[in-house]
């Protein structure tokens, strides 16, 4: 299934169980000692994680039974009546940087900052170790009215990284490519070759050849293809300026304009009715070969694959930089994805523990991935392509920091209360829908800008 931040999925009802769970004190129902219960709400990690279960039984003695509660609601749902009830599985797979602090706000889940120190923490890729960590900027915001994650604690580590990635990911087909008379065996150098790309395959096809992403969650066209090319386009700082007060370079300026004409050099080549699809249906849609090309994360893959396209059959690159674009080193920042995160009711915290350090070290991440198709939150280093082969290597290649690195988990520059679905859907207005130009989206896009930093 895909996969996208949690700022969408508010989870305050998990947080009024607080009460519930501080009244109640330890549990009973998740295990024998000897036997651990987790429970994650992505499908295609079940097998991996039942893998790392055998060794980590033959290694420990310590039996791992893992069940899967999809989609997002029924493992939100499944969470809520199992801490109302005392039976919270010992660990859980969550969101990280968003459901984390839910639960671990709510007491259904415990603090880790003890049990993970600094050499620990090495082991994770750079600028994912802190993901689950309560600054005390988030235990600023947790006091405010519609905070969803009340009764977190400056210092608490909630979580630690399971999978990592990132958005801005395009995945081609290459036999489409190929049959248009597209070089299939390298990216396009610039956005300018990509939409040349996307003319070919779709004069070829032009039911089949289009352009999808899942517009039914209209942030997915903001967050995962426009701010990566408004970023590369920009550079760094007037893309972050873009979210700020100068008139001169926000919204409404100039340079919302550029980045807005760019991104609407996609509008021809839309396939039929994305705007009707939600995540997954446009992944299934890629992977049945109904469009050319899908939009997504680094976390795609493992969708289109579970829906029966061989990967060798899949070209995959970054969102490329334009020819006028600043950035010419354009790399994709990393962040957690998923983390790891321990029930405050278990009796079984010890051997919790051990698990949570079983399935993060190197050896046993990059087993994970290879079989989950899914980037580990771990650093493999340069053991990477042999821990997880040429074709997820070659996509952590992609990841880099500093000043050429888009960091789609990086949200401190907009305005407090910037929502990535009402932009998204003043930009799905555009594009695929044709309502609004560039230049009247430009201006809508100023007005929500402003508002969001007046407050209203």
């Amino acid at each position: 299934m895909g996969t996208k931040r949690c700022g969408g999925r508010v989870l305050a009802v998990v947080a009024a169980l607080a009460m519930v769970t501080t009244a109640c004190g330890g549990g009973g129902g998740s295990g024998d000692g000897t036997t651990l219960s987790m429970w994650t709400f992505k499908q295609t990690h079940v097998k991996a994680l039942e893998a790392a279960a055998a060794k980590f039984k033959a290694q420990t003695g310590i039996t791992v039974n893992v069940t899967a509660y999809t989609p997002d609601d029924t493992f939100t749902s499944k969470v809520q009546s199992a801490a109302a009830s005392h039976d919270v599985a010992d660990v859980l797979e969550v969101h990280a940087a968003g459901e984390d602090r839910v639960l671990g706000g709510a007491g259904i889940t415990s603090d880790l900052a003890a049990d993970v120190n600094d050499q620990y923490k090495s082991r994770f890729l750079k600028g994912t170790a802190d993901t689950g960590l309560i600054t005390e900027q988030v235990y600023q915001d947790s006091l405010k009215p519609k905070a969803t994650d009340p009764g977190v604690h400056t210092g608490q580590l909630l979580s630690i990284p399971f999978t990592a990635g990132t958005f801005g990911v395009v995945y081609a087909n290459k036999d489409k490519l190929t049959a248009a008379g597209v070089d299939a065996s390298k990216a396009p150098a610039s956005w300018q070759e990509l939409i040349s790309w996307l003319k070919a395959t779709h004069d070829k096809d032009a039911q089949n050849g289009g352009i999808t992403i899942g517009l039914k969650s209209s942030s997915t066209g903001l967050d995962w293809a426009l701010e990566p090319l408004a970023f590369a386009l920009l550079g760094p700082q007037d893309f972050h300026a873009l979210y700020g007060t100068d008139k001169a370079k926000a919204w409404g300026s100039p340079n919302g304009q550029r980045v807005l004409e760019q991104y609407n050099q996609l509008t021809p080549y839309w396939t039929p009715g994305t705007q009707t699809l939600g995540i997954d249906d446009a992944d299934r849609a890629f992977a049945q070969g109904k469009a050319a090309f899908d939009i997504g994360g680094t976390f795609t893959i493992s969708a289109i694959q579970q829906n029966g396209l061989n990967p060798d059959k899949i070209l995959a690159f970054p969102i490329p930089v334009p020819e006028a674009g600043v950035v010419k080193d354009f790399k994709l920042a990393p962040f957690a994805l998923t983390g790891l995160a321990v029930s405050a009711q278990t009796p079984n915290r010890d051997a919790a523990l051990k698990w949570l350090d079983f399935l993060t070290q190197p050896a046993q991440a990059g087993a994970f991935a290879q079989a989950a198709l899914d980037l580990p939150g771990t650093d493999l280093g340069a053991d990477a392509e042999k821990l997880v082969g040429p074709y997820l290597s070659s996509m952590e290649a992609a990841f880099g920091t500093g000043d050429s690195a888009w960091n789609p988990g990086d949200s401190t520059f907009k305005g407090p209360s910037w929502d990535i679905q009402a932009a998204g859907d003043i930009l799905v207005k555009m594009t695929p829908l044709k309502e609004l130009d560039p230049a009247a989206t430009n201006q809508q896009l100023a007005v929500y800008n402003t508002s969001v930093h007046s407050g209203n």
